[in-house]
């Protein structure tokens, strides 16, 4: 139980809380002023989503032989990973293509979303100290995890509201929208919860994060195979909570309870999450930090240390990515055999062959591999919040060499997770279809995308040195936009190619010029992060 002390007397007075619920409206009015511009950006950006694609898919498949082109290539094991499942009748239908092409980017999204509030209001506060200003104040023991619940939980249900009238005003049926965008926010606001119980088990902000991502991640992967095994959900695509939105079938046949499946895995999760926080100290975690050897070696400096401090977090993301493309690599053969009696596959195959499918998964993994540079660049942002830059750069370490070891660090783990990536890719390939040359040859095209990896973390150490982090991941957004969604909607090739990532082409084409151009474009970005940097006060 917190409480605020009160002179009383000349003596100071304990005023508790009178219910660990204590103060939970003032926190909430003041997450939501805190995260105002935050918010209404993401949900401005995904609810103008619903209303550009669908008129990006009609301009890009007006009629019906066209369309049912595009099912046919979504019902490769490939399509089936990046999209959802399929459930037959009228599949070209523009309902049941929104729902089947835009559902799992929207919920993995909103999903994020959830995850970086859940943990930028817990455990970062407490990692911060901003928390312990909180709790001295008369303020319940769950106000500040309940709270936080609540802001995540109103903010799906705007952004669900919000969505619905967007499609829906495109001539979209309301109820079949409304349950897609129902679908979509719930996931969310269940990873949400899940990452308030991350915040209780493990001390560090940045590992809650890490491990609720790779929760998302997993469901991914999972919700994928299973429906790659049965294309309209096989039993194992019901142990991936984003299946279960997908089954509610909107546009198909619409059933409404699994939704009660995802509200009952929020409140269990919400519930989980109080009961770990009443068994644990404030400032500590459930399991116990494993970073404290009194006789481990010294770390190596400035540059060491970063790369101590990210270590769990690069090889969660390098097994990760190991996996994707190993399963990524393993789809190559289903592709080519969907191609004999796909004409526009067979097309597609002829014109670019077999290299343009292994470009398009490199670049997949690639700007996955983003998201972990970016994470690790803004780390500076965290440090100085919590005291740690000050702390060193209080010593003999200037501010440049402070920055250039976080961006070092960056491109030392997106230099091991491409070559992670390219390896499963290769070994995937390679085995299915025979080629053991695949395997060095896609290594060494995934580690062609570092100088791509170079320019997002210098944008991302621009953000951070202007104190404005959120940059980096507007990086990390438009790179996914422009590779994934880029053709969908029929963005402009020169804006497509803004995309560090999508610029770069391996291993159809290795273009030295491109790749130096980038190298330069991302050394100018340092430069003026390191100007920045220098010049304002670290605190």
């Amino acid at each position: 139980m917190t409480a605020t002390a009160a002179l009383a007397g000349g003596r100071h007075q304990a005023t508790p809380a009178s219910s660990s619920l204590t103060g939970v409206t003032a926190l909430v009015r003041f997450a939501v002023r805190r995260d105002r511009i935050r918010l209404t950006v993401w949900v401005a950006a995904l609810t103008l989503m619903m209303v550009y694609a669908p008129n990006g898919i009609k301009l890009a498949y007006p009629d019906e032989a066209q369309r049912q082109a595009r099912v046919n290539l979504l019902k490769t094991p490939a399509g089936i990973m990046l999209g959802g499942p399929m459930f037959g009748g009228d599949e070209t239908d523009l309902g049941v293509m929104m729902a089947n092409e835009l559902m799992l980017t929207l919920i993995v999204a909103a999903s994020i979303l959830a995850i970086l509030t859940a943990i930028r209001h817990t455990r970062a506060e407490e990692e911060s100290g901003a928390a312990e200003l909180v709790s001295s104040a008369v303020v319940g023991r769950h106000a500040r995890t309940a709270a936080t619940l609540i802001v995540i939980a109103a903010t799906n249900l705007v952004l669900a509201a919000t969505m619905t009238f967007a499609m829906a005003a495109t001539g979209f049926a309301v109820r079949d929208t409304a349950a897609m965008c129902l679908g979509i926010t719930a996931v969310a606001t269940a990873f949400g919860a899940c990452a308030t119980v991350s915040a209780q088990l493990w001390r560090q902000a940045r590992t809650a994060t890490a491990v609720s991502m790779a929760m998302l991640g997993c469901a991914v992967l999972v919700r994928g195979a299973g429906d790659v095994i049965d294309n309209s959900g096989s039993p194992l695509s019901w142990f991936s909570p984003i299946a279960w939105a997908q089954q509610m079938r909107p546009f198909v046949a619409l059933r409404w309870w699994p939704l009660a499946l995802l509200l009952a895995l929020t409140a269990a999760l919400a519930a989980a999450a109080v009961i770990l926080e009443s068994r644990r100290q404030y400032d500590d975690g459930i399991l116990s930090s494993a970073g404290e050897h009194p006789h481990a070696r010294p770390v190596g400096g400035v540059f060491g240390l970063k790369l101590v401090i990210h270590r769990g977090l690069t090889t969660g993301w390098a097994v990760g990515l190991l996996l994707a493309g190993a399963a990524f690599g393993s789809m190559t053969k289903s592709l080519l055999d969907a191609a004999r009696g796909n004409e526009l596959l067979a097309r597609v195959l002829s014109t670019q062959g077999t290299d343009g499918v292994y470009t398009t998964m490199t670049q997949f993994l690639a700007a996955a591999t983003t998201a972990y540079v970016v994470s690790v660049v803004i780390g500076l942002s965290r440090d100085e919040r919590s005291g740690i830059g000050e702390a060193v750069l209080s010593g003999a370490v200037s501010r440049w060499r402070w920055l250039l070891s976080a961006l070092g660090a960056a491109l030392a783990g997106a230099a091991v997770l491409l070559a992670c990536a390219g390896l499963g890719n290769g070994l995937g390939a390679g085995l299915t279809l025979g080629e053991p040359v695949m395997v060095a040859r896609l290594t060494v095209a995934a580690l062609a995308y570092l100088p791509a990896m170079a320019v997002v973390a210098g944008v991302a150490a621009l953000g951070a040195a202007l104190r404005h982090p959120g940059i980096g991941w507007l990086a990390v957004t438009w790179v996914v936009v422009a590779l994934y969604l880029g053709a969908l909607l029929r963005l402009p090739r020169w804006l497509v190619d803004a995309s560090s990532v999508s610029r770069t082409t391996a291993p159809s084409s290795i273009s030295v010029v491109t790749l130096s151009v980038l190298t330069v474009i991302a050394a100018g970005l340092v430069l003026g992060a390191g100007w920045l940097y220098r010049r304002r006060d670290v605190s």
